[in-house]
């Protein structure tokens, strides 16, 4: 009889591998790559086979394991011979099953994205890209007289990625080929995890390269241009009913430090005392499940005007007027509250940002990236500052911190070149 288990193995992080034994005949599949999240060893319960609740996507991995040692349970039930035998045998029979289709493929993959939840329900992540990229594909396909449907993920190939890409520029403009070889590259790396690919084979193609910072980095507002936004008259700017809560949601991201979804999800069950000082205690929707520390950013009397002047039209426990149950229990939309407010704002903000003499957009994350660096030019210990805003030391450095922008430090180095 051939005994079926799991078992951690190396000593270098988390690995995890299945055990076939029988007789004195071992054989070890890795399944590391199919788990997801940050795991360490003490999520692992050997005796019961499966993660522990306070595990990163305990119960995904769970069933992840659940579904891969299935198959080798079934064929052990009535097997006689060897372990490598079965093993052998499994394999011919998946070969000469229906190989998984491209198009199937994508399905598993957004599907398994909408099981991620928020605490509110909504979908966590994005699964739209992986729909819009399928329409391209299929645009591509017909170009190129390919019937999709039958298209197998084993025909996706180095050529076949680099024809894409390369319809794209011709065909296309080059219109929406930063998102599609971004999407695409993703397919393949899901896939390489799946054991279906083999990412390695894709290095060469040409993918379009993301810069390795922060195009955005240095476009951070001045404190002279926070404080004429804080005071500028908006009617001759714009003529949207919503101007001093575009405003007052600008002013709470520039004082917290956080990404406008964070804010619009924000809710007063959120404040907790600290050292007899209120603070928004908050894990980011972003990477709630990677956060070991949630965010804890102080209440200063100006979050107390702007959460006091929205209150009595905020429903549910919100901070401001953007999202209720009910929204989030109508809209067609995974998220479609938050999108609608952003991409709203973000077209109002263009006209704010001519105002103010901005030389780039202007933008939401704008405000976040202006929060980190005034906070670390006013002597704010980095790391503190890190924590406050749910992100690392390192991103503060590569992708939000503006050195151009912090006057205070650059006084600082005027003043010292004396020798």
């Amino acid at each position: 009889m051939i005994t079926i288990n799991y078992q951690r193995f190396g000593t270098k992080g988390f690995q995890l591998r299945l055990r076939l034994y029988q007789d004195g005949e071992t054989k070890f599949i890795n399944v590391t790559k199919l788990l997801k999240g940050a795991i360490q060893r003490k999520h692992w319960n050997q005796q019961k086979q499966l993660f522990i609740p306070s595990c990163p996507f305990s119960s995904e991995n769970n069933s992840i394991l659940v579904q891969f040692r299935q198959k080798y349970d079934e064929m052990a039930i009535n097997w006689t011979g060897s372990v490598f035998g079965m093993i052998a045998a499994m394999e011919e029979t998946a070969t000469s099953s229906d190989a998984m289709t491209l198009s199937g493929f994508i399905q598993v993959i957004i599907e398994r994205l909408n099981e991620r939840k928020h605490p509110d329900g909504t979908i966590k992540g994005s699964f739209e890209g992986y729909q819009k990229l399928e329409r391209r594909i299929q645009e591509f396909c017909k170009a190129r007289r390919i019937k999709y449907s039958k298209l197998l993920i084993s025909d996706v190939t180095p050529k076949f990625v680099d024809g894409i890409l390369e319809w794209v520029e011709k065909s296309r403009k080059g219109k929406g080929r930063i998102y599609i070889s971004k999407m695409l590259h993703a397919v393949i790396t899901k896939a390489d995890t799946d054991g279906l690919l083999k990412a390695e084979d894709f290095k060469k193609c040409s993918w379009v390269r993301k810069t390795k910072w922060s195009v955005d980095k240095c476009n951070t507002l001045s404190a002279e241009q926070c404080k004429r936004f804080a005071t500028m008259n908006l009617d001759e700017i714009s003529c949207s009913p919503l101007n001093e809560l575009y405003r007052d949601f600008c002013l709470f991201i520039l004082y917290t430090g956080q990404s406008a979804c964070d804010a619009i999800a924000l809710k007063y069950s959120n404040i907790k005392k600290i050292g007899s000082v209120s603070h928004f205690v908050f894990t980011r929707r972003k990477i709630a499940e990677k956060q070991a520390v949630p965010c804890s950013v102080p209440i200063n009397t100006e979050l107390d005007r702007i959460m006091l002047r929205w209150r009595h039209l905020s429903k549910d426990g919100y901070i401001f007027p953007i999202r209720n149950k009910e929204k989030l229990a109508t809209q067609g939309t995974n998220n479609g509250d938050i999108k609608h407010f952003i991409g709203k704002l973000n077209h109002w903000l263009k006209k704010v940002g001519k105002a103010l003499g901005c030389t780039f957009s202007l933008h939401t994350y704008t405000f976040r990236h202006t929060a980190i660096t005034h906070y670390i030019s006013k002597g704010v210990p980095v790391l503190y500052v890190a924590n406050m805003m749910g992100t690392s030391v390192e991103n503060c450095e590569k992708i939000y911190y503006n050195n151009q922008g912090d006057t205070n430090s650059r006084n600082k180095v005027l003043a010292a070149m004396k020798f």
